[in-house]
């Protein structure tokens, strides 16, 4: 087929010379673009993320580290509470036990003569 081109061209007047060099950059243009679309159509049907997905998982390694970290955290002041908080109410049983006291007992008829100083006005 380029031979038939040659001789095509050789009825114009056109230099064979000038046009094999043509030829032959197409080619490498050609050649070049093809074997551009096939890495670019290896590279997507591999399925790498190109070195991407040691840094994702570090990250989320990280991640979760500090995660983990902030609950173990969260989780002694919790306790820390829950503990404060137990202390203080034994303290305040402690605290109702001996303020608690005894009414006295009065005799009947000292509560009886008390009612009738209050009916009469007295205090």
């Amino acid at each position: 087929m380029i031979s038939f081109l040659i001789q095509f061209l050789n009825l114009f007047g056109i230099n064979s010379h000038s046009v094999s060099n043509m030829f032959s950059k197409i080619k490498k243009y050609v050649i070049g673009f093809f074997v551009l679309c096939g890495g670019i159509l290896v590279a997507f049907l591999s399925g790498k993320g190109a070195g991407r997905k040691e840094e994702k998982i570090g990250k989320l390694d990280d991640r979760l580290k500090s995660v983990k970290k902030d609950l173990k955290a969260k989780e002694k002041s919790k306790n820390g509470l829950k503990k404060s908080l137990k202390s203080k109410k034994k303290a305040l049983e402690e605290l109702k036990k001996s303020k608690k006291k005894k009414p006295k007992k009065k005799s009947a008829k000292k509560a009886h003569s008390r009612l009738k100083n209050i009916g009469k006005g007295k205090k």
